[in-house]
């Protein structure tokens, strides 16, 4: 009996933050089974061909595919000084067998091929005749072009080659072929893959209230460790990395005309956003080495100030969260409570809110 992805809601964009427009998992789905809506999603067990592809679109792992357990699989092709993943469609042999080799997300291919093993990915010259189709394709041409810039940014002498055989070429399950990386991008590289760089646009979201919100434990993702792994070890000054569709990262940053009403923190599923408190202070923080760039914190921004920048700085791990936005306390002359608000006022929101309640009652 064929399997389907398992569901984590309370990863995901959607469930988390009810007017989410995030549809990674749909767009990727070659089969139509993945239904949206304001609660989350649906897959439908009827149409769920399980080929990975909806797990590896979707930044905040909210979807696990059990055919392709990652851990798992990075544990055993650690040991081996090269490693040939065939797709299961196509029937070639190879050290591990996988639904879709689209499904091999960037972070897992830049892991290994960064550790000295060669990497040879069998079956892709049948995408044309998969069940999985051009979607498949354009996420194996997204990750493999992703790949190549985790390369040019870790600057790591040993890292190896992430190589596809040829048509013609008999694959017999140990890599053998390295073709040039010329080679390998002209043929994927551009192939359907404009259809998934869809970026969260922050003008296009509208003011909501905080009720949308689900409140839920941040958690951090093994994509996203990966790549902090690599980004962790650069050598010499390593120049920018651009934001990129199949890199689960970002640096966000604000400009002028934040609230302090903390949707974008409440939102964030892997807590790069903070709020940070003292008796007379109130930050809002960024922590690059947790955000896994899903933009639900750009669409939860009511004011619309908060944006991905076009390129990542910085990337090893800073001792401290960068500081977006700080605002000093102030005082309620009614009350006598602290509070925080972007200009200054007599008394707090409370009170405020207190006022017209009167107003409406008694005029």
């Amino acid at each position: 009996m064929l399997t389907q992805p398992e569901y984590r809601a309370s990863r995901c964009t959607r469930f988390r933050y009810r007017y989410s427009g995030c549809n990674r998992c749909a767009d990727a789905c070659p089969h139509e089974a993945v239904e949206l809506s304001d609660e989350g999603i649906k897959i439908s067990a009827e149409a769920c061909q399980n080929c990975g592809l909806c797990a590896a679109a979707c930044p905040t792992e909210a979807l696990l595919a059990d055919n392709l357990p990652r851990i798992e699989v990075l544990k055993r092709t650690t040991k081996r000084p090269e490693v040939t993943f065939a797709c299961a469609p196509s029937e070639f042999k190879g050290d591990e067998i996988v639904p879709c080799l689209g499904a091999l997300d960037a972070a897992m291919l830049g892991y290994l091929a960064s550790r000295g093993i060669a990497v040879t990915l069998a079956g892709a010259q049948h995408c044309a005749e998969c069940v999985h189709g051009e979607r498949g394709e354009a996420r194996l041409s997204l990750n493999l072009e992703a790949a190549e810039s985790l390369r040019c940014v870790a600057g790591n002498d040993k890292w190896a080659e992430i190589s596809v055989p040829d048509e013609s070429e008999t694959v017999t399950g140990k890599a053998g072929h390295s073709p040039s990386r010329r080679h390998l991008f002209r043929r994927f590289v551009g192939r359907g893959a404009d259809q998934l760089m869809r970026p969260v646009s922050a003008g296009e979201a509208q003011a909501v209230p905080l009720k949308a919100i689900r409140f839920a434990t941040p958690f951090s993702t093994a994509g996203r460790e990966l790549l902090q792994i690599l980004f962790n070890t650069p050598r010499g000054t390593p120049a920018p990395l651009s934001v990129h569709a199949a890199l689960f990262a970002a640096q966000v940053d604000i400009r002028p005309g934040c609230l302090a009403c903390e949707a974008c923190a409440r939102a964030c599923p892997t807590g790069a956003l903070q709020i940070r408190e003292s008796a007379t202070a109130w930050q809002l923080g960024f922590e690059f080495t947790r955000c896994a760039g899903c933009g639900v914190c750009v669409e939860a921004c009511q004011p619309h100030v908060l944006y991905f920048k076009d390129e990542m700085e910085h990337l090893a791990k800073s001792p401290e969260p960068v500081t977006l936005h700080a605002l000093g306390k102030q005082r309620c002359t009614r009350c006598d409570r602290f509070f925080i608000s972007p200009a200054p006022e007599e008394i707090c929101p409370t009170c405020e809110g207190d006022d017209a309640d009167f107003a409406s009652l008694f005029g």
